[in-house]
Parts: structure tokens; C-alpha cells; sequence
């Protein structure tokens, strides 16, 4: 999902855009609209947009002066204008894109395409720089609502998906077993651990190979993990379970 805050001084351009947005990407989350380009650079600082679909031509501050106004931003922008000799500063601006009133629906749905595939390609180079300079210490950071903790990947007993959180289970040296709760998904942490000794055997579950004390045999078979957790295995994951333990 993303978040969207649109400014244009015609009211009539700011509906007809929210209506072609809210039908090609009925999951955008528009979080405001803005006809005074002053009340935008207030709104944009306090609502964080992902992404900003800005009018050029408005009265007392143009797009671009609104746009200097809130260097340095990390949000993308989508220019909406009606006239085309602005093309190449919105290129100088690293737009996202430039499109022409009147937008048309697939042209809107072609520039969010872009945003999604530059936000996966954003994510994807993120999360392999956290985890090379995190497992080059035998650690890995898992980053939380509150910031972010470093844990001795030796340490981590398995990992469990919760939505789009994962759920670590930690047997920490001299301590009671411990769970830490990680704002991303577990696939992204899979990712990070594939060098090391984790597998997957569950949709929601990875295990540290290293920490199994015991399989139980069965459909799909359960593992206890050395903390004394009890961890389903699926009928699809039995049998690479297996082949890891040579068995």
C-alpha cells in the first residue's frame, strides 16, 4: 500500500485524480489533498508520504519551489501538469514521472508500476547491506518499532511469521528464553540467513538447524528446539528437512 497526498489548486483536477487513482490502485492510501501549495509543504512534513502527485502551474509557489522547500525528502514525485515544456526540470528533479493533464488511467497505472518495482528494488538492496554488514560479526539487526536490536545469530532458536512482523525466539547465554518482535516479514529474514544454518519448515516458521534437539516423526513431523519449543514441519518441507540432517 501506498501513501499519497496530492496537490493541485484546481479542485475539480485533485477529484478527478483521486477518482482514476483510487480505480487503477484501489489499494493507495490518499492520505490528504491540498489546493494551497503553503498548506501542502505543512501537510506533506507531517504526513509522510510515499509518494507526492504535484501540480506545476499554481498560484504564489510552483511545484518545484513547493518541492525546494522540503529538501532533503525522501518520497517520490509524479508531476500532473498541462504543460509540457516543464519536462526536462522534472527530470533535473528526479521525478518519478511527468504526466500530461489529462491523465489518462493507463499512463497512472504504468507510473505506479515504476513506484512499486523502484520500492521492491529499494527494499531488496537494503535488506542484503543490513545483512552482510550484520552477519560479517555473527550478528544479525532486527530493526523494530523502537529501533534496532543486534543479536549473536547463535542465539536465534527460530523465527515466526506474525502478518507481516516475524517473531524471534531467542535462547540468550545465562538467560531465560526471550521473544523480540521484528517490523518485517520472515521471508526478508530468510533471506538473510541463507548462508547460515536456517531452514525453513513451515510457511510460518524457520529453525536454526543448529539448536534441534529432537524430531518427531509423523505427516510432517515436529521438531523441539533446545529451548524447549515445540515447532510444526510441514508435509512440503519434511522432506529437504530431512536431507539437511543427512537422515
Amino acid at each position: 500500500m501506498f501513501k499519497a497526498i496530492l496537490v493541485d489548486d484546481e479542485r475539480m483536477s485533485l477529484e478527478v485524480l483521486a477518482i482514476k487513482l483510487r480505480k487503477v490502485a484501489p489499494e493507495i492510501n490518499i492520505l490528504s489533498t491540498f489546493q494551497s501549495p503553503e498548506e501542502a509543504v505543512v501537510g506533506i512534513r507531517q504526513l509522510k508520504p510515499d509518494v507526492l502527485f504535484l501540480d506545476i502551474e499554481m498560484p504564489l509557489m510552483d511545484g518545484f519551489t513547493l518541492l525546494r522547500q522540503l529538501e532533503p525528502y525522501s518520497f517520490e514525485v509524479i508531476f500532473t501538469t498541462a504543460y509540457n515544456q516543464y519536462a526536462i526540470e522534472a527530470i533535473r528533479q528526479s521525478a518519478l514521472d511527468f504526466l500530461l493533464k489529462p491523465v489518462r488511467e493507463i499512463e497512472l497505472s504504468s507510473a505506479l508500476q515504476r513506484l512499486e518495482k523502484k520500492r521492491h528494488s529499494q527494499q531488496a538492496s537494503h535488506n542484503e547491506s543490513l545483512a552482510l554488514s550484520s552477519l560479517q560479526f555473527n550478528k544479525i539487526a532486527i530493526p523494530s518499532l523502537k529501533g534496532v536490536t543486534f543479536v549473536p545469530i547463535q542465539d536465534i532458536v527460530w523465527l515466526e511469521s506474525d502478518s507481516n512482523y516475524t517473531v524471534f525466539h531467542l535462547a540468550a547465554t545465562g538467560m531465560p528464553p526471550r521473544k523480540l518482535v521484528a517490523s518485517r516479514t520472515l521471508k526478508e529474514f530468510e533471506h538473510m540467513l541463507a548462508s547460515a544454518h536456517f531452514l525453513r519448515v513451515h510457511r510460518s516458521a524457520v529453525i536454526n538447524l543448529l539448536r534441534v534437539k529432537e524430531y518427531v516423526r509423523g505427516e510432517g513431523g515436529t521438531v523441539l528446539m533446545d529451548d524447549g519449543s515445540e515447532v510444526e514441519i510441514s508435509r512440503n518441507e519434511k522432506k529437504g528437512f530431512l536431507e539437511k540432517l543427512g537422515l
